[in-house]
């Protein structure tokens, strides 16, 4: 994802601190850094140009309604804050790695931001899992009346062929509509094509994840939230909006052409550097068997 040659260091930095939404400088990253897992960088051009040397079978963008929170938000009432939730919501990140808000910023103690989301408002359900290192996506239930504590997550139910929960385990019945999803927002970088499948026209590739590419591939996915906007906390404000865009993308004859040239020249490279390197050693074994001492100035 980063370009690593030291005449390329300013377009690299550039490129890391860009913003998803209006192409500014994302200063969060430069003050706060990224979380340790974060690998992500938007894969294709901001101004809605194809990305380079491929050509776009299929794009698709929705937009998502949400609420977003810092952890000193937990022992407040709602809407301001998710104090029925604070037990359940610190048993679930207590053991599982912070994945970052938007761009992997990682705002570091109480300052961690979370997205809350209704249920009912996120397209793809198979956002937990049986995995709990990976479970990156918190599903709790609402509480039943006034004052009531939220003990742990719910499952989000997958249902098999003959009604049962798909995974085999007997799991709470918890209705969609009393059901929030809470997370990271650099959690949904590990599952973003499946947030804009439905209706896209492409739906068999968005939602196969193993076509899913950090950068454009041949045959592959790509996708980035490419605008999210702040909730006013001023006023007591915490909803939010967030846009994710996909698409599908091939490789261009011409593209592919460039890719192979460049491939090649990369090979010859290394081999001239293996080459001088084995010439090199060879040289130094002759001199200290004939006896002889370099002058290295």
């Amino acid at each position: 994802m980063l370009l690593r040659p030291a005449v390329l260091f300013p377009l690299a930095l550039a490129q890391l601190f860009v913003g998803p939404a209006l192409g500014a400088i994302n200063w969060d990253i430069y003050e706060h850094g990224v979380a340790p897992s974060f690998k992500w960088s938007r894969p294709f051009p901001d101004d809605g140009t194809d990305p380079t040397n491929f050509h776009v079978n299929c794009r698709h963008a929705a937009r998502f309604h949400a609420r977003m929170y810092k952890l000193s938000d937990l022992a407040d009432a709602p809407p301001a804050g998710l104090a029925p939730w604070r037990d359940a919501i610190e048993g679930f990140l207590r053991n599982r790695e912070y994945a970052g808000s938007w761009d992997g910023v990682d705002h570091k103690g109480l300052d961690r931001e979370l997205v809350v989301m209704e249920w009912t408002d996120v397209p793809a359900e198979d956002v937990g899992g049986t995995n709990e290192e990976r479970w990156l996506f918190g599903v709790f239930a609402k509480p039943k009346e006034e004052g009531e504590t939220v003990l742990g997550t719910v499952r989000p139910r997958r249902r098999g062929p003959e009604g049962q929960e798909g995974d085999g385990e007997k799991m709470p019945e918890v209705a969609d509509k009393d059901k929030i999803v809470v997370f990271p927002a650099g959690a949904i970088y590990e599952i973003l094509p499946l947030w804009v499948a439905k209706g896209s026209g492409c739906e068999r590739d968005f939602n196969n994840l193993a076509k899913y590419k950090v950068h454009a591939t041949d045959h592959s996915i790509l996708a980035w939230p490419v605008d999210h906007t702040k909730p006013n906390r001023e006023l007591g404000k915490r909803d939010i909006t967030f846009k994710i865009e996909a698409m599908s993308v091939v490789e261009t004859e011409d593209g592919k052409r460039s890719r192979l040239m460049w491939e090649k020249m990369h090979r010859a490279i290394k081999r001239n550097e293996r080459r001088q390197q084995r010439e090199e050693r060879e040289k130094a074994k002759r001199e200290m068997r004939d006896g002889r001492v370099r002058d290295e100035l």
